[in-house]
């Protein structure tokens, strides 16, 4: 499905050396937030290499474009099983007030916020569309069965969770790595990043759904590198806190440990045939 102007205001699409690469999502006017894995490597590790695109309906028509002054990836990300695949960029500068119509940033989950088994949610993004079926530039998914998820791939951690349909289909893909999955408040209330988009084995297969970053488990983390002073919370209290903590979904999620052999053999098994989404 297209999107309309100003529809995903918080997506973001980030050029690596002038080609896109990843998505992001705007968190302030400042900040953003993408998948720790976009970045590994010196190369990509530099931030003097990318530009983020904001208020962009397509490519090439961004109503914003900054450069980038730092990029922070998580000091604990494991490029082994993309575990805390979280990172943080600085815009060198902020997008002005003017755009406000097209570029929102949005909600940051606290640590309390959880989404239930079968909750709609929403992927977007630019990314390559199909695999072998039929993919959108943004796409409604359910959140599955954390239980479910692990039977699947068998080494998910409790900073990570499956979205998509078992049937296949609708799934990010090539290119939206570090986009948003986005969950609406019960009531149609405001917009929360419940995920980012990280790994899965292939695009919209069948009975294997997508892995995302779960973005609450990390509040702390992102508000000890995000400034927290007015110029920050400004737009983003009223954008967020107006909502009701009652209004946001009850936890229900399971956290499984994984035997260290079942590890080791997914790891060969499974993560020889995993696809990052870049």
């Amino acid at each position: 499905t297209n999107t309309e102007e100003g529809e995903w205001p918080w997506q973001v699409s980030l050029h690596f050396v002038g080609a896109a690469y990843c998505g992001a999502s705007v968190i302030s006017k400042e900040w953003l937030v993408s998948a720790a894995h976009c970045f590994q490597g010196s190369k990509l590790a530099d931030p003097r290499a990318w530009r983020a695109h904001l208020g962009m309906q397509t490519q090439g028509r961004a109503k914003f474009v900054s450069a980038v002054r730092r990029i922070i990836v998580h000091e604990y990300y494991n490029s082994r099983n993309y575990d805390y695949d979280i990172a943080l960029l600085q815009l060198s500068k902020p997008w002005p007030d003017t755009m406000s119509h097209v570029i929102q940033p949005i909600c940051m989950p606290p640590f309390s916020h959880k989404v239930r088994s079968g909750d709609k949610c929403w992927i977007t993004g630019w990314g390559q569309k199909q695999e072998a079926g039929e993919f959108y530039s943004f796409a409604e998914v359910e959140i599955i069965d954390q239980t479910l998820c692990h039977s699947t791939y068998g080494i998910i951690t409790a900073r990570m969770f499956c979205a998509g349909l078992m049937s296949g289909k609708r799934d990010g893909c090539k290119g939206d790595s570090g986009g948003p999955l986005s969950c609406q408040s019960n009531g149609g209330g405001k917009w929360f990043l419940t995920g980012i988009v990280s790994w899965g084995y292939g695009c919209g297969r069948p009975n294997f759904p997508g892995v995302y970053t779960r973005v609450s488990n990390f509040a702390p983390w992102i508000h000890k590198y995000v400034p927290s002073g007015p110029h920050f919370w400004r737009s983003v209290l009223q954008l967020c806190m107006e909502q009701s903590i009652s209004l946001i979904p009850s936890p229900t999620f399971i956290l499984i440990n994984c035997m260290i052999w079942s590890y080791y053999l997914f790891y060969f098994l499974v993560f020889k045939f995993i696809h990052l989404r870049i």
